[in-house]
């Protein structure tokens, strides 16, 4: 039986191979991420294929088409720089290896999802290579880690007692929470477009009229 001790994660060997993945993965985000701030990076189509019925392209051509669409494309550049730039300093490697995890894994799922048969296969299995490689760094610095989960999550305690009626009537609460948003928009669409304002929201009363009928019965 083969068993890892702890002390084969602090020598100085593993301590420069995670360094290299640091810089592995950091060259990789701030590359991808740099392209997309230019027309001619990484997403778009060409002319030929834009003029061609949606049904006669592949779904990958479709998401690249979407992709190169901003503010996405840029967000993402600006998402995946930002992580590089995390894992090469030092006071933020942990940062930067958690922050590299939900990226990657939506890369890896809309590659598995989007991508031909043909591209698949590289494209996925290098991508997974990357996430294991920011596993190893989560791991080599788990000393830091638990002592930033136990922080945030022993005695989670509520400042003041919440009476279980409180907890009966939250689900209504929240449901009118999500409504406050909704309100500045309505009086400006009252003020702008009266009319059309108040035949939309008879049809949302009719609908909401509908439902709780249909619930109640």
């Amino acid at each position: 039986m083969i068993t890892i001790s702890k002390k084969t994660f602090e020598g100085k060997h593993w301590d420069y191979f995670i360094l290299i993945c640091r810089v592995l993965l950091a060259w990789q985000f701030l590359s991808f991420g740099y392209a997309k701030f230019f027309d001619d990076g990484q997403f778009g189509i060409s002319p030929e294929e834009l003029n061609k019925p949606i049904k006669d392209l592949s779904l990958f051509k479709v998401m690249w088409y979407l992709f190169d669409h901003n503010p996405f494309k840029t967000i993402i550049g600006i998402c995946q720089v930002l992580c590089g730039a995390l894992l090469l300093y030092k006071k933020t490697v942990i940062i930067g290896a958690l922050f590299f995890l939900p990226i990657a894994f939506n890369i890896l799922i809309m590659d598995i999802t989007f991508m031909d048969s043909s591209m698949v296969n590289g494209f996925a299995s290098r991508l997974s290579y990357y996430i294991i490689l920011d596993f190893l760094i989560l791991l080599y610095y788990r000393d830091r880690m638990l002592i930033v989960f136990k922080a945030i999550t022993s005695n989670m305690t509520n400042k003041f007692s919440h009476p279980f009626g409180m907890y009966l009537i939250s689900p209504v609460l929240a449901v009118l929470l999500s409504l406050v948003p909704v309100i500045p928009v309505v009086l400006f669409y009252l003020v702008a477009e009266p009319d059309e304002m108040i035949h939309s929201l008879g049809h949302a009363w009719q609908g909401l009229t509908k439902a709780t009928q249909h619930f109640l019965k």
